[in-house]
């Protein structure tokens, strides 16, 4: 928690003794609870057409020159210059507390906790923290240089605008080019002690608050943007937050909030174009833990790790709530609207264990698995939303209930559709299948338009199906019925289900549905989507709208991704195409003498060790590879004869150190030993997925032989090897 400072006049300098967050900012979290039950989504409809809050007028203020400790009691006007401001871990360099009514105008000033070009890593302490605040206005300046540059916590009615941020928190990235580290996925599950903002710091965090605004701000060269943790009624609008490591907008325990005509592009993080992409939690807009009856409308959030991640949280999926005698909320009733959303990583939109979502004529195209995952949802309206070139399903629901998807444009995915059910005993026997209904049943597909998908629909026992009037593109092999019965208790024919699955003109989808029910239409449409798009485009706060091409995405896709060391390339600003992360560290350019060779059951390196050790006396391939950043060495002349099961490989080199203590640390899949000088350092000989390991070693100044020894089972693989002077 943020230490603060005994009050003292404007301007002066102040010391830091502990203080403890007031109790009063737990009320905004219980009254968002209390807020959410019985919410309805026209009601916060009719919320947002009221229109943005006006700016209260500028009292007239003192000229302030900020000093680093200062407490603000009163409207200030900070004096023109660059301001050096430090604060340590813990610490608000400028603390308002208990203020009401005040305009802390920055007067288009710069402040800073450290200059710009200092590692992102090292930044620590908030540079102006408002505490228990109502109707404060901050606006008009730059802020950096610290962990979180703004930070509102237990207030009301506070608005943000017009203010810029650059250079705060953000973590090193180690992935590289060639692989991904695992140090640096994300775990955005835990928040409710603000480990969001102590571990991943952000340019504005806003906790405990009632109807905030955040209008007219823009950040680059950080991990976060904004975090809205227990908040309620806030508006945020006309931003930019775009080029981030982290999320654009992270939002946790969020009710009735509005978020509109805003871009968060380019938050991203896990992905090397080409070789993997996997996001590691990376979101323009981040949802967790219970953030209910929000509206998400006409933002831009491209190119992201997902252009949305929207999760239940785990007082539902682990039955904390329940638990603690309350009811337990997924995050229910939000409305998504008008998003652009394209080229995510993961998905364009993923939505999981939630109810009553409505989706509405989004972009959702581009991206590598899915333009919609929503995983054990019920009751969500996706329609009039386009999703084409999807690497993997374009709408994808496990273990959903009476969904509805009409009126979307499916063209050209691996899969259209894909509705199913499984064996999910982690789940379906656990807390949330306790508390929820986790079957695949009653979904109504009607009024898409199907074109050029590899398979139009894919339904693995799913009951209760209605396919009603979808317009389906000439070519492309017919559905394949197995084990298909009529859900109306009727006893039909196979042709009458295949003609349940025609379109007007009488063609067919494309695909499979296996071990499920159809039910006959008839002739109308759910009341869902009756009430989801009876009130239309929701009216909400911004101006700001967005042309793909004026922002340089019409020619480009995924591959416009670039990432640094410290986050994605922001093309769009001119700065220089970044220095790739090279794998490997010290290691980076040290040759590895490698050995490949196949191996099999009689011979498991689990079991008879000495007998898998002399299979490489009869290798598959030798080279030397620089670096170890896979289990192929980086060589495709390798991958192809090597393949990917069932092979081992040692790698010998040599490397040079100076004394002291290094970092040497693995990510592996499957099973993998380390020997540093003949003595075992690391292992993990073990069929495992990828997991990243670490040791400290001691090591004398001089050159030290390292041998790797590794062996693939099957599925997926991984091995990078890296090694690192400590405190570098």
């Amino acid at each position: 928690m943020i230490r603060t400072s005994p009050q003292r006049p404007v301007g002066q300098p102040a010391g830091r003794p502990s203080a403890a967050r007031p109790k009063a900012s737990a009320q905004p979290r219980a009254r968002a609870r209390a807020s959410r039950v019985g919410a309805v989504l026209l009601g916060l409809l009719a919320a947002c057409a009221a229109g943005p809050k006006p700016a209260p007028p500028v009292p007239s203020a003192p000229l302030f020159r900020p000093e680093a400790g200062a407490r603000i009691t009163g409207s200030i006007e900070v004096a023109p210059g660059d301001w050096l401001l430090p604060a340590g871990e813990g610490e608000a360099a400028l603390v308002v507390e208990g203020l009401e009514g005040a305009v802390l105008d920055l007067g288009g000033a710069s402040l800073r906790g450290a200059g710009l070009g200092q590692d992102l890593d090292e930044l620590q302490g908030v540079g102006l923290l408002l505490r228990g605040c109502r109707d404060v206005v901050v606006r008009n300046g730059s802020l950096g240089g610290w962990r979180a540059c703004i930070a509102v916590e237990a207030s009301s009615g506070v608005v943000l605008e017009d203010l810029s941020f650059d250079g705060w928190y953000g973590m090193r990235l180690r992935s590289s080019v060639a692989a991904e580290d695992g140090a640096d996925w994300l775990w955005p599950h835990e928040n409710d002690a603000g480990e969001w903002q102590q571990r991943y710091g952000a340019a504005i965090s806003m906790t405990d608050c009632v109807a905030p605004v955040v209008r007219r701000c823009r950040g680059r060269h950080g991990q976060n943007g904004l975090l809205l943790s227990s908040v309620e009624g806030g508006q945020v609008y006309d931003n930019d937050f775009s080029f981030l490591s982290g999320w654009g907008l992270g939002m946790w325990r969020a009710v009735g909030n509005t978020v509109s005509r805003n871009v968060f592009d380019y938050c991203v993080r896990g992905y090397s174009h080409g070789v993997y992409w996997r996001g590691q939690d990376s979101a323009g807009i981040l949802m967790f833990e219970s953030c209910t009856d929000n509206v998400v409308a006409f933002n831009s959030a491209t190119h992201g790790g997902d252009g949305v991640f929207l999760y239940a949280g785990h007082d539902l999926t682990r039955g904390r709530a329940r638990d603690r005698g309350e009811e337990a909320m997924g995050s229910d009733r939000n409305l998504f609207w008008g998003n652009d959303l394209r080229f995510a990583v993961a998905n364009a939109l993923e939505a999981t264990f939630s109810e009553d979502l409505v989706v509405v004529q989004n972009r959702l195209s581009g991206s590598h698995q899915h333009g919609l995952w929503g995983g054990y949802c019920s009751r969500m309206v996706v329609a009039g939303n386009e999703i084409h070139d999807t690497l993997g399903g374009g709408i994808s629901i496990e273990h959903g209930q009476e969904c509805v998807i009409a009126e979307n444009e499916l063209h050209r995915n691996e899969m259209g559709v894909e509705l199913w059910w499984d064996e999910d005993p982690d789940l379906v026997g656990g807390p949330l299948g306790e508390q929820r209904d986790t079957s695949s049943r009653d979904h109504w597909i009607g009024r898409n338009l199907f074109e050029g998908n590899d398979r139009d629909l894919v339904v693995r026992r799913t009951t209760g199906l209605v396919l009603a009037d979808n317009e389906v593109a000439e070519g492309g092999a017919e559905v394949q019925l197995d084990g298909v019965e009529d859900a109306d208790g009727g006893s039909v024919g196979q042709e009458t289900l295949r003609a349940r699955l025609q379109s007007p003109l009488g063609r067919l989808l494309s695909g499979v549905v296996q071990g499920s029910t159809l039910r006959s239409w008839d002739g109308g449409e759910p009341d869902l989507l009756t009430r989801a798009l009876a009130a239309g485009a929701p009216a909400v706060p911004g101006t700001l709208e967005f042309r793909a091409e004026e922002r340089g995405e019409a020619a480009g896709g995924l591959e416009t991704i670039v990432m640094g060391e410290w986050g994605p390339w922001d093309f769009r600003s001119g700065e220089p195409r970044p220095e790739p992360v090279r794998p490997g560290g010290l290691l980076a350019d040290t040759p590895f003498a490698c050995t490949w060779f196949r191996w099999g059951e009689d011979t498991d390196p689990r079991g008879d060790l000495a007998a898998w050790r002399r299979l490489a006396e009869q290798p598959l391939v030798r080279a030397e590879v620089v670096a170890l950043a896979d289990p192929h060495g980086g060589d495709a002349a390798v991958r192809e004869q090597v393949g990917g099961s069932r092979f081992g490989l040692v790698a010998r080199a040599r490397v040079r150190t100076a004394a002291g203590t290094h970092r040497l640390s693995i990510t592996s899949d499957d099973g993998v030993r380390v020997l540093v000088d003949g003595e075992v350092v690391l292992e993990d000989w073990t069929w495992h997925a990828p997991r990243r390991e670490e040791v400290a070693l001691e090591l004398a100044a001089g050159e030290h032989e390292v041998l790797v020894e590794y062996f693939q089972i099957d599925g997926a693989l991984a091995l990078l090897v890296a090694l690192e002077r400590d405190g570098e």
